[in-house]
């Protein structure tokens, strides 16, 4: 591994580092040998580094000397990155953002008492856009971004989410029935994004995308929102890729899974 040319970075320092990331991507014990190979150093340095690490709590022989894992000062370390941030503090700006990349809503919201709180709304540079309001709620069942949350659930969560107040048919496309909702659900799971398809406002189509955290939970989700005959002109597709790519790029910034993982695999459970 390299190290830039910048007079300030103590290498000794950048190369401990270059250990730590290596053992977190690994599952179990890493051999001196190996580590010393994937960071580029020679064994005797990797020892030392490797010995400094494991004073400070940092890394620690795995039983039988088979080789070094991580130690429990790095779980402190992320457990106070993850108090550092929150969605609250990224949500404007991740909502003006892509407002102003896709020229359309874009809004931010958290599943709040089985509803979805919208907590940044901006407005794209297009004059018919959707009104509504930072604050504002709606059902989970007939928006995408509280579909996105229902997805996340297991199976029994959802239902009782679904089944707290009646799934009233706003238009001729809310969907209404539970096991149409499932069935919903399990394709939102697999493609990694939702569409409210004049679900909640007859001519309107939102898409909405899930930001989860280190765990993979969804703990809150972006869309993008507007007339329909617009929002299929840019094409649902490539709106929704670009939408699920900021998404990864804020869960990632939070601490979340690298590339969007979802909690569980499969159907919805």
């Amino acid at each position: 591994m390299t190290i830039d040319g910048d007079r300030y970075v103590v290498r000794s320092v950048v190369r401990a580092l270059d250990i730590l990331l290596v053992l977190s991507t690994q599952k179990g014990p890493v051999s001196l040998a190996d580590l010393a190979k994937a960071t580029g150093l020679n064994s005797s340095t990797a020892f030392r580094l490797l010995e400094s690490l494991r004073t400070r709590g940092f890394v620690r022989q795995a039983d039988g000397g088979s080789g070094y894992q991580l130690d429990s000062r790095v779980v402190d370390l992320g457990t106070a990155f993850l108090r550092s941030v929150s969605i609250w503090d990224y949500a404007r700006d991740l909502a003006d953002q892509l407002a102003e990349s896709v020229s359309e809503t874009a809004n931010v919201g958290v599943l709040d008492q089985g509803q979805v709180l919208y907590i940044a709304i901006s407005r794209g540079q297009r004059e018919l856009g959707i009104q509504s309001q930072a604050g504002t709620r709606h059902p989970a069942y007939c928006t995408a971004l509280g579909k996105v949350f229902l997805a996340d659930l297991p199976w029994d969560e959802a239902e009782a989410i679904l089944d707290a107040e009646p799934m009233a048919r706003l238009t001729p496309t809310t969907i209404v029935d539970k096991a149409a909702m499932r069935k919903e659900l399990e394709t939102i799971r697999s493609r990694g994004y939702s569409v409210d398809d004049e679900e909640r406002n007859a001519h309107v189509v939102c898409i909405a995308a899930p930001i989860t955290d280190h765990t993979g939970q969804a703990v809150a989700a972006v869309s993008i929102s507007g007339p329909a005959f617009r929002i299929r002109e840019h094409g649902i597709e490539d709106l929704a890729r670009r939408l699920t790519e900021r998404a990864v790029e804020t869960s990632t910034r939070m601490g979340g899974a690298a590339g969007g993982a979802k909690r569980g695999d499969g159907d919805v459970r």
